[in-house]
């Protein structure tokens, strides 16, 4: 899902980077200090994360967890995200420098929306396995979602290719909700106490 330098249009980076840079400040405002090992861990978790693999049909997708990281520490997902998107972009070449603002969002915001929806009376209603599995699901819904729609606005010519990113993530979306389950079941067995506190 990392979108490369040169890609998109100036003004739809722009824009985009201008909301990751409010987003980021909120996040920054947003540290505590008991949770600094958890967000250096979340970003040391979405770094690796990114290196697993899976074939589907003609191409591969990756793993990003951001859901299990939106709910695990709430805000500071973006600070957590970012930083570890700098050292992708720096060492591995995945997305780019100038784009980074793009890619921060893209992977950024759905970590905030995933951790508002779990925190909701409703969603806490649902079935266990089904609640961690829309954790993995809709993280990555959402980031698909938002890039579609980034490439859609920034040049015609990537309508084709906005729809195509979906369908050939839709796996994905499955793929991370069913690791999002098992991984959130095995924190709570092993680490109950970091799902029950707010970030």
């Amino acid at each position: 899902m990392h979108i490369a330098d040169g890609v998109l249009t100036l003004e739809s980076t722009a824009v985009v980077s201008a909301i990751s840079l409010v987003c980021l400040y909120i996040s920054i405002k947003s540290i505590k200090d008991e949770k600094i090992t958890l967000a250096a861990a979340m970003s040391a978790m979405f770094f690796i994360a990114t290196f697993i693999h899976v074939p589907l049909g003609v191409t591969q997708i990756h793993l990003v967890l951001i859901g299990v990281i939106g709910i695990l520490i709430g805000w500071m997902s973006f600070i957590s995200i970012f930083i570890a998107l700098v050292l992708q972009a720096l060492l591995l070449g995945y997305g780019g420098v100038v784009s980074l603002g793009v890619n921060l969002f893209v992977m950024g915001m759905p970590a905030i929306i995933v951790y508002y929806l779990y925190n909701m009376d409703i969603t806490n209603r649902l079935n266990e396995k089904v609640k961690f599995f829309l954790v993995g699901f809709l993280g990555t819904f959402f980031a698909t979602l938002f890039l579609a729609i980034i490439l859609l606005f920034s040049k015609p010519e990537y309508e084709y290719a906005s729809y195509t990113i979906f369908i050939v993530d839709s796996g994905a979306m499955i793929i991370e909700g069913i690791i999002s389950m098992f991984l959130l079941q095995f924190i709570k067995k092993t680490y109950p106490k970091i799902l029950k506190a707010k970030s």
